[in-house]
């Protein structure tokens, strides 16, 4: 009996001790406001913004991938066209 007694006042200390640090110095309430200045802000965005703003965040970077496609064939084009030139001009001077 005795060692369920120390065991349940070893926790109890524990919990007080826990408690004193969540409620020291005004944690709880900086908690809550902080909870509340990051609630309002966000419900203040409808679903719909967010998608609007996923979607056009989707067809810019399509875009963004067919540029990279365009300029990655560009420098294909002109290395093939620079080492074209480079071989005619070694024939030339043979």
């Amino acid at each position: 009996m005795d060692d369920v007694r120390g065991r349940v006042e070893a926790v109890s200390r524990l919990y007080q001790q826990l408690a004193d640090k969540f409620y020291g110095n005004g944690n709880l309430q900086n908690l809550v406001a902080l909870h509340h200045k990051i609630r309002e802000p966000l419900e203040a965005i409808s679903d719909g913004e967010l998608e609007t703003l996923l979607s056009d965040i989707q067809q810019a970077k399509e875009g963004l991938d067919r540029l990279k496609q365009h300029l990655i064939e560009m420098r294909v084009s002109k290395e093939a066209f620079a080492a074209s030139r480079l071989t005619r001009l070694g024939k030339k001077g043979q």
